[in-house]
């Protein structure tokens, strides 16, 4: 599916960008910080969350794609980052190498409705860890031209509608004190949380 996506995927998901840094800023990233970027596409999140942990933080970033992934590797030679990690792997199977300080997924539903995926994920997320989600979503039944609008864009990126109305629930099993803001006139939402200390 993306590799006819990946060549002009930038500038498609650019309407997204907004959303993308209110993502990043719920994560409340410090200099030093171990951030994973679960299904991280192109690396357009990369620069958002570099500004942030600086130099002395770590990026991993994990994406099934080879095409998007190769977008991704040529921004982060193209910028010089030494501090980030590439992972071209199918989320529930990713070897991930350190536990993280925050985990972002952007517009990932597959990833999120995978609770194999999300396992392998929060195994690697230490206690008091943050979490932010971001992504489409059904708007309210009354909300027509949204969903036609939501509908449009999400079947070009995901394989399944299904948990299309709350993507998010699965997440409340591991970040129970997940908030939910809709976003998009309602289509969209932005969720973020912690990892429970205890």
């Amino acid at each position: 599916m993306y590799r006819r996506h990946a060549p002009a995927y930038d500038r498609r998901v650019a309407v997204t960008q907004p959303i993308r840094r209110q993502a990043v800023a719920r994560l409340r990233l410090e200099p030093g910080d171990v951030v994973l970027d679960v299904g991280c596409g192109t690396g357009l999140s990369f620069p958002l969350i570099l500004a942030r942990i600086g130099s002395e933080g770590q990026l991993v970033g994990i994406e099934l794609s080879p095409d998007m992934m190769a977008k991704a590797r040529e921004r982060v030679e193209s910028s010089d980052w030494q501090n980030v990690t590439l992972i071209e792997s199918p989320v529930e199977e990713a070897q991930i190498p350190d536990q993280v300080d925050a985990v972002l997924f952007h517009f990932t539903h597959d990833i999120l409705r995978s609770p194999q995926a999300l396992e392998n994920v929060f195994q690697h997320v230490k206690r008091g860890g943050r979490v932010a989600a971001a992504g489409t979503k059904w708007a309210p039944w009354w909300a027509f031209p949204v969903n036609f609008y939501v509908w449009s864009l999400a079947r070009r990126y995901v394989t399944t509608l299904e948990g299309f109305a709350r993507p998010w629930s699965h997440l409340l099993r591991t970040v129970p004190d997940l908030r939910v803001e809709p976003v998009l006139f309602g289509g969209g939402y932005i969720a973020w949380g912690t990892v429970p200390k205890g």
